[in-house]
């Protein structure tokens, strides 16, 4: 069963330089971070979306997390599914900064 999901995160773009989340997120631009494998079978994106009308700031103080779980699919798989999902969710939230999500997530 595919489950994905999508909330504000109780991260910051800022806490992403702290070493202890430096270590399992990878920073693909200037607004979307992705969580490196850990095994599961799940993959995560952190993306900054200013909600238009939001206090300044919102988007890097709380941005959207992002995920896909499935323990049936390879990573790849995992990787298209979550990359299609965050395109989409941000086109129809209409995104201040026009965040762009990367097509391939990990290198």
């Amino acid at each position: 069963m595919i489950e994905a999901t999508a909330q504000w995160s109780v991260l910051t773009v800022d806490s992403m330089n702290d070493p202890k989340f430096a270590k399992s997120w990878r920073q693909l631009n200037d607004q979307v971070f992705v969580e490196l494998e850990t095994g599961q079978p799940s993959m995560q994106l952190l993306v900054t979306c200013g909600v238009p009308g939001a206090a300044a700031g919102q988007e890097a103080g709380l941005p959207l997390q992002m995920a896909v779980t499935d323990p049936g699919l390879a990573v790849d798989q995992r990787q298209v599914l979550l990359s299609t999902f965050a395109r989409t969710l941000v086109d129809e939230l209409s995104c201040a900064g026009d965040p762009v999500i990367p097509a391939q997530l990990l290198r």
